[in-house]
Formats: C-alpha cells, sequence, structure tokens
C-alpha cells in the first residue's frame, strides 16, 4: 500500500507518492523511523512553505500580471513598525478603489527590510487589470506616488517559465534571514487555496512511468524521485497540466 496526495492548484495537480511511516516499502522490512534533526526539520518546512506560496501564486496570478516594487523617497523612509500600517493604508485604498468598480483585489505583499543601507520597500504580486473602469497601474501610482506621496513604483511582468518558483523561493529567503536582510508577507483572503486529496492505494507500488488523469499531460521535466531521510522509503513527485482543446499548453513552472 502508499498513499497518493493531490494538490490542485489553477492548470496544474502536484502528485506526490509515498509509502507509509508504519509500512515497508515492496521487499523490505518495516523501520523503525528515527527522528529528524533540526537542520531536516528546517529544510523541510522551509521546501513546504515555498511549495505552498507558488502554488498560491499560480492558483491566482497569470503570466502578464505584475511583480511590483513599491519604493520610499529618502526623507520618506519610515521605521519597520511604521511601513507595515502604511501598506495596510495602501491596501485598503486600492482596495475601495476596486470595490467601487465590483472588481475583486487580489495581492501578496512582502515587505523588506534589507541590511544596513539599504532601503526598507515593499514587493506586492498583483493582478494586472484594465477593465470596468479600472487600470491598475494608474491607481497604484494615483494612491502610492500622489495621495500619500511615500515614493516612486517599478513594474516587472509576470512571466510562467520559472519565475513563480523563485518569487516564491525569494519569498521564503527573506523570511529566514537571519542576519538583518529579513522580510514577512501577508496576503488578500480572497485568493484561491491549493486543494489537497489524499487516498490510499492498496498496491505494491506507483507507475515507474507516471500515467496523467483524463485531460491532463505529465510534464516530464518535473518527474522527481528520492529516498525520505527518516524512514528510507522511497518517494516519488511529478505535476500534471491540464490539456486545453486545441492542444498542450505550452511552457513550464
Amino acid at each position: 500500500m502508499y498513499v497518493r496526495n493531490e494538490i490542485s492548484y489553477g492548470d496544474l495537480i502536484d502528485v506526490e507518492n509515498h509509502y507509509p511511516g508504519n509500512y515497508g516499502a515492496p521487499g523490505k522490512p518495516r523501520e523503525k523511523k528515527r527522528k529528524r534533526t533540526s537542520d531536516e526539520m528546517e529544510r523541510q518546512n522551509r521546501t513546504n512553505r515555498e511549495k505552498f506560496l507558488q502554488r498560491l501564486i499560480v492558483a491566482n496570478f497569470h503570466p502578464g500580471d505584475w511583480h511590483l516594487i513599491l519604493n520610499y523617497k529618502p526623507d520618506k523612509r519610515p521605521e519597520y513598525g511604521e511601513s507595515k500600517k502604511q501598506i495596510r493604508k495602501f491596501l485598503r485604498a486600492v482596495r475601495d478603489a476596486y470595490r467601487i468598480k465590483k472588481i475583486p483585489f487580489k495581492y501578496i505583499v512582502v515587505t523588506e527590510r534589507g541590511k544596513k543601507g539599504k532601503a526598507l520597500h515593499h514587493h506586492l504580486i498583483i493582478q494586472d487589470i484594465a477593465a470596468g473602469g479600472i487600470h491598475t497601474q494608474e491607481v497604484v501610482k494615483e494612491i502610492w506616488c500622489k495621495r500619500y506621496g511615500y515614493g516612486n513604483t517599478i513594474w516587472t511582468d509576470l512571466y510562467e517559465d520559472g519565475e513563480y518558483k523563485n518569487l516564491a523561493a525569494y519569498i521564503v529567503k527573506k523570511e529566514t534571514k537571519t542576519d538583518g536582510d529579513w522580510a514577512t508577507y501577508s496576503r488578500s483572503r480572497n485568493l484561491i487555496l491549493p486543494k489537497k486529496k489524499t487516498v490510499k492505494l492498496r498496491r505494491r507500488k506507483w507507475p515507474e512511468e507516471p500515467k496523467p488523469r483524463k485531460g491532463y499531460v505529465v510534464l516530464k521535466d518535473s518527474i522527481v524521485e528520492g529516498l525520505n531521510p527518516v524512514t528510507g522509503h522511497p518517494w516519488q513527485h511529478y505535476t500534471m497540466r491540464r490539456i486545453w482543446k486545441g492542444g498542450e499548453q505550452d511552457g513550464e513552472i
């Protein structure tokens, strides 16, 4: 018997196959679990956090949306505590502008203060909307730059090929720094969350060549296998992408 986790987000499904800790892998006896080291636990927690953030970004944002940096003028740079109040005030103002037009406002934001000499700033992942009386860039610049006069903005298009994974890793890396280069992130409550489904399959082994669900294709480069450092049991991970009518989608995450 083995366990399969399926995590759905956007047009992707991550599949995680592994053996329960109280069962031996095929041809192997049950083994006594050993405790994870603190380093192993830290690495695993960090990996899980990166995966969650990447899935969150994929489920809610698309190529062409924005990775936005909100900077401060030299004479407007606040202390960290004050900056958190300011970003909340800014986000409320943007949300209100969207609400008037009955358009949902989605975001992920991380506030970063760099090492000594580096200016505090905010990273914002935000949808690109130019419809229904809303233009994202105009709204943000009007509130951040003109209404509050905090500073300027830097805009970068989100792109699918590796960007979401890199952004997730960047945010988690900043959160786990201990040398003064640190950050915390928050998100809007209306984001679509990844959905996890767990099933136990009474089979000795999963297929060596993963088979996709109907309507999906397995991304070959996503297939990864290894051994659990605690139990010594094998595991397998891979990703499936939904096929749209007319052919497969292009691009990798």
